[in-house]
C-alpha cells in the first residue's frame, strides 16, 4: 500500500496528533502482518527428545526422569528397566509407555515399540490438549517409525497421518 500525493494531502487536513496516531496505527497493523518462520522438527528429533508429561505418581515420575536420562545417554536396557518399573506403579501413564516405546525403537525391537506406542495412544483422550496432544502425536510417530523399519510403508504413512491429525 502506498500513499499518493492526494492521500498525503488528505492526511494534512488532520491535526498533527491525529496524523501521528493514524501513522502509528498503520505501523501496528502492518507489523502484525509479519510472522516468524516456523521451524520444522524432524521425526528423529521428536523421537530423540525427552518425554515431557508427568505420570501423576511421584515415584513413577522419578523413574521416568531417571529412565529418560539413561535413554538419552544410550543405556537402553537400563532405561527400559526404569520405565517398566514405573509402569508397574502407574499402569495408566501414557508417558511411561511412550518412553518405553522410544527406548524399544532405539533397541530395534520394532514389534514391542509399536505395541507400547499404541498402548500410550489408547490411554489418551480422543481429542487431547497440551502435553497429552504432544504425547499422542509422538506415540503415533513411534508407530510410524516401527512400521517403516519393519517394512510396512503403508502402515507407516497411516500412522503419520494419525500423528498429523492430532495437531
Amino acid at each position: 500500500m502506498s500513499l499518493s500525493s492526494e492521500g498525503i494531502e488528505k492526511l494534512n487536513c488532520y491535526p498533527t496528533h491525529t496524523r501521528m496516531f493514524l501513522l502509528m496505527l498503520m505501523a501496528l497493523v502492518l507489523g502484525a502482518c509479519v510472522s516468524k518462520p516456523v521451524s520444522i522438527v524432524s521425526e528423529e528429533e521428536v523421537l530423540d527428545s525427552e518425554t515431557i508429561s508427568a505420570t501423576g505418581v511421584a515415584a513413577a515420575d522419578k523413574l521416568l526422569s531417571q529412565g529418560e536420562s539413561l535413554r538419552l545417554s544410550g543405556d537402553y536396557a537400563g532405561a527400559a528397566n526404569q520405565f517398566e518399573r514405573g509402569i508397574r506403579m502407574a499402569p495408566r501413564s501414557a508417558s511411561l509407555y511412550l518412553a518405553l516405546a522410544k527406548t524399544r525403537l532405539a533397541m530395534q525391537d520394532y514389534r514391542n515399540a509399536q505395541q507400547m506406542a499404541q498402548r500410550a495412544v489408547s490411554l489418551l483422550p480422543s481429542k487431547p490438549k497440551g502435553a497429552e496432544q504432544t504425547t499422542k502425536a509422538e506415540a503415533w510417530l513411534v508407530v510410524a517409525q516401527a512400521k517403516e523399519k519393519s517394512g510396512d510403508k503403508e502402515g507407516a504413512n497411516r500412522a503419520r497421518e494419525n500423528a498429523q491429525a492430532v495437531w
